[in-house]
């Protein structure tokens, strides 16, 4: 396995600030970013653009609102790495002259609205991919809280089969969410090979602890980037399942404790 490339966002966030403080030539670096996201939008490429749009929003509201910028020092080890309450972090408005400020509002004014509209685009293509994505259990359901399992997918397309094993974690301590942290463990042709078989060849986990680990199949109906787009709706669509079978579960526990 070559390196992981390493995760970078556009745009910075305190670059309204950068020399020149300036409407005209912001507009240039704002159409520059836009141009590079509608690139990565037309070929439906959602992470880490989409997490980019939302915090770039998220700031220039914080700015309005609290004339402060709104900013993060995470280090993003995936594409799809979430950017939790606790990563983000706040500092004053760098100095400026009365010339600069007006020009600062300025642009506010302008790039405020044009984030939202990219943002709405994004999102717009983040509840088309999500609603299309089909989660079902097909071994172990019983056993979908446990906090391992696995899940695969195939694209017809190219008739490769990706198998996958996870582990449910906190996403951050003293967070309340949780991710999935995820091994590709077979990327090829199925064969003749069966699911289960392929993870008892190439999964990490004990045999005997793979046998009452959920299998979880993933299917989308269109075609869309892998890793930028399909991986991480895939992991945010199974969490959320996880989530419900959870809650049900606690809830039929309460239930037959009450009676």
């Amino acid at each position: 396995m070559g390196r992981k490339k390493k995760v970078e966002f556009l745009m910075k966030t305190d670059w309204m600030f950068d020399k020149p403080i300036d409407q005209e030539h912001k507009e240039y670096v704002l159409l520059s970013y836009f141009q590079k996201m509608g690139e990565k939008l037309d070929k439906l490429e959602l992470y880490p653009g989409f997490i980019e749009l939302s915090l770039h929003l998220a700031n220039a509201q914080t700015l309005i609102k609290d004339k402060k910028i709104l900013y993060t020092d995470k280090k993003f080890k995936t594409v799809d790495d979430e950017l939790l309450v606790m990563d983000l972090k706040i500092k004053d408005l760098p100095p400026m002259t009365s010339d600069e400020h007006a020009e600062f509002i300025k642009i506010l004014s302008y790039s405020t609205p044009k984030l939202h509209e990219y943002f709405d685009i994004a999102k717009s293509v983040w509840e088309t991919v999500f609603d299309n994505v089909i989660v079902k259990v097909k071994k172990n359901i019983d056993n979908i809280t446990l906090k391992n399992g696995y899940f695969y997918y195939e694209n017809n397309n190219t008739n490769v089969l990706y198998v996958w094993e996870y582990e449910k974690k906190l996403a951050a301590k003293g967070s309340p969410e949780n991710k999935l942290i995820i091994n590709l463990i077979y990327s090829d042709e199925k064969k003749d090979l069966t699911i289960t078989k392929i993870i008892d060849m190439f999964s990490n986990v004990d045999s005997e602890k793979q046998k009452i680990l959920p299998i979880v199949e993933m299917t989308v109906n269109g075609e869309f980037p892998l890793e930028e787009t399909l991986l991480p709706l895939f992991k945010r669509k199974l969490i959320s399942y996880i989530v419900q079978k959870k809650g049900i579960e606690d809830y039929k526990k309460t239930k037959e404790q009450l009676k």
